[in-house]
C-alpha cells in the first residue's frame, strides 16, 4: 500500500487506510506499507544492525553460520535476537503508529510484544527454507475450525528487497485461514502442497512495514547478492507467549506508557542481551 504524504507527515493513518489494511490481513494474511520510515532512520538502523551482525559472526560464526547447523542448513538464513537498546528500540520500530493502528483493530487493546528479533538472509545460500507457518496448532489435533488472529509478525526491511537478495516467498489468500489442527504435525504438509499453490516473492523498499498473520505459509529464499538482506522482526500477541526480551529497568522507565504496556510481559530489570542466535 502507498501511504499519502499527509499520513506520512502526521504519522496518522486515515480511517479508510486502516480499514483496507485490516481487511487485507484478514483476507490475504498480510499487508505492506511501502517505504514509510525516514531514510535517515533506516540508515541508522542498517548500520547498527550490520555492526551487530559482524560482532555475532566474528564470535559465533563458525558454530552457527559456517557449519550451517539445524534449520539454517544450506539456506544462510539467521534469526538474531537483538539487544533492547538504541537504535533498535526506537519508537518507530517498537510502537510505530501505522502498525499499532492496524494491530489495535485485529488484536484488541491488551496485546503485547512477544518477540524482539531479526531475520537476515546472508549471501551464499544454496536453497530456500522449508515452507512453514511460524506457529503450530494452538490445540493440537483437537480444534477443527479456523481460529481468530492472535499473533502478528511485524517486519521492517533495512535494505531494498528484490529478487536477487533473498526475498521472503509467501502463500497468501488462505494458508492463514486453515483449521487450527492443520498447523499441527498431523495436518497437511506445506512442502507437498505449496508447489501446487499460488505464491509470490515479497519485494519492498527499505523502511517498509510488513504485517502478517503468523499462520501464513512462507519461506526465505537464497540471497544471490553480495550483501546481507536484514529484516527487523517483532511479534505482537493477544495472549501471553514468550518473555525472552531483557529490558534494563532504566530503559523501561524511559519508555512511553504505550511501549511499557507492549513490553509488560518481558524481563524487566535485566541487562540488555548481546546479539544472540534464535
Amino acid at each position: 500500500m502507498k501511504i499519502s504524504q499527509e499520513e506520512l507527515e502526521t504519522l496518522q493513518l486515515n480511517e479508510a487506510t486502516i480499514e483496507l489494511a485490516v481487511n487485507l490481513i484478514k483476507v490475504n494474511g498480510y499487508v505492506i506499507f511501502e517505504g514509510v520510515l525516514p531514510e535517515a532512520k533506516v540508515t541508522e538502523l542498517r548500520e547498527a544492525f550490520k555492526a551487530s551482525m559482524k560482532w555475532f559472526l566474528d564470535k559465533h560464526g563458525e558454530a552457527i553460520y559456517l557449519n550451517k547447523t539445524g534449520f539454517n542448513e544450506g539456506t544462510n538464513h539467521l534469526g538474531i535476537f537483538l539487544p533492547f537498546a538504541p537504535p533498535f528500540n526506537d519508537p518507530l520500530v517498537i510502537e510505530h503508529p501505522f502498525a499499532l493502528a492496524v494491530i489495535d483493530r485485529l488484536l484488541g487493546p491488551d496485546y503485547a510484544v512477544t518477540l524482539f528479533s531479526s531475520n537476515t538472509s546472508l549471501p551464499g545460500g544454496r536453497k530456500a527454507q522449508p515452507v512453514h507457518p511460524d506457529y503450530g496448532a494452538r490445540f493440537g489435533d483437537l480444534c477443527k475450525v479456523s481460529l481468530p488472529i492472535t499473533d502478528l509478525v511485524f517486519n521492517i526491511p533495512l535494505v531494498d528487497v528484490h529478487e536477487g537478495n533473498g526475498p521472503m516467498e509467501i502463500w497468501p489468500g488462505g494458508t492463514h485461514l486453515l483449521p487450527d489442527n492443520y498447523y499441527g504435525p498431523n495436518g497437511p504438509n506445506p512442502e507437498e502442497l505449496a508447489p501446487h499453490m499460488h505464491s509470490m516473492k515479497v519485494h519492498m523498499p527499505a523502511g517498509s512495514i510488513l504485517i502478517r498473520d503468523v499462520r501464513m505459509w512462507h519461506r526465505g529464499t537464497p540471497n544471490r547478492s553480495d550483501e546481507i538482506r536484514p529484516n527487523l522482526a517483532l511479534i505482537y500477541s493477544a495472549s501471553h507467549r514468550d518473555n525472552t526480551v531483557q529490558i534494563p529497568q532504566e530503559t523501561y522507565d524511559g519508555l512511553s506508557e504505550r511501549a511499557k504496556h507492549l513490553f509488560r510481559w518481558q524481563k524487566i530489570g535485566y541487562p540488555a542481551i548481546e546479539p544472540t542466535h534464535e
